[in-house]
């Protein structure tokens, strides 16, 4: 079986006359938290919904966990957890209600992982009375709370966390980066981490995959990238948005993830 949870192979996207990803070998390893960063039109969304399976590569190929991904996208899709940027949840049901069916659809007992969303619960300030009112009455932070519930009590061994901190207050953020965590060192998940807050990314990434416009220009873990664009400085944020500055160098070799 791969070492890799995710391994791209030239992986390319052709929109008509426009090539949105050129040609990226990304390499997350398995038990890892990697970020995949980006100025805004990177390529980062393309990216991971080529991975995801929903849209197929022009080029190249993708495999997750050692399967590929062209060949068999639904059974890849069922294998993965996902927060996208903007909530899942249906909204006409009840945070209770988007729970059960998500256990439903991955047939899970709600009693076997009750004990670990009571957890979760309490970490996040979710109160009982919450999980019972329709999903539009919460604040933005409890939807985005119960999201990230919704995206990780699935049990799946590789979690795709877009933006899973976005419009938290400072105490849910911090518990969010605590399961995080957790779900790596104590349960030997994988995730895929993109995000725009660096609180989060100097917390949480082990390894970075940056992209701009649609070309993967750096890989590998935050030491190197502070050594790569801040040596001078020597500071993790200051090397992201020099990356993001940076030109283009011809298309060459990506090192490994190591």
């Amino acid at each position: 079986m791969s070492e890799f949870m995710v391994k791209t192979v030239n992986m390319s996207k052709d929109f008509k006359i426009t090539r949105a990803v050129d040609r990226v070998n990304i390499e997350i390893p398995k038990k890892s938290i990697y970020a995949l960063l980006g100025p805004n039109g990177a390529g980062k969304t393309t990216s991971i919904r080529m991975i995801l399976g929903l849209l197929k590569p022009s080029n190249g190929e993708i495999y997750v966990n050692g399967f590929n991904v062209s060949e068999n996208p639904k059974s890849i899709r069922g294998q993965i957890g996902l927060l996208p940027q903007f909530s899942a949840a249906y909204y006409d049901l009840t945070p209770m209600q988007n729970i059960r069916f998500i256990l439903e659809l991955n047939n899970l007992s709600f009693e076997v992982v009750n004990s670990k969303m009571s957890k979760y619960f309490e970490k996040l300030d979710i109160k009982p009375d919450l999980l019972h009112k329709p999903f539009t009455k919460l604040s933005g932070g409890e939807q985005r709370a119960i999201s990230f519930i919704m995206a990780v009590i699935t049990d799946k061994e590789f979690l795709i966390l877009d933006e899973p901190t976005s419009g938290l207050d400072i105490s849910r953020a911090k518990y969010i980066r605590s399961i995080i965590k957790d779900l790596v060192e104590e349960e030997g998940k994988t995730i895929l981490l993109s995000s725009h807050i660096v609180s989060d990314l100097e917390e949480l990434a082990e390894y970075c995959g940056i992209l701009k416009q649609g070309n993967l220009i750096f890989q590998g873990n935050k030491e190197e990238i502070i050594k790569t664009y801040s040596p001078e400085v020597n500071d993790f944020e200051d090397a992201i948005v020099n990356a993001f500055q940076s030109p283009i160098e011809a298309k060459g070799a990506i090192p490994e993830v190591l």
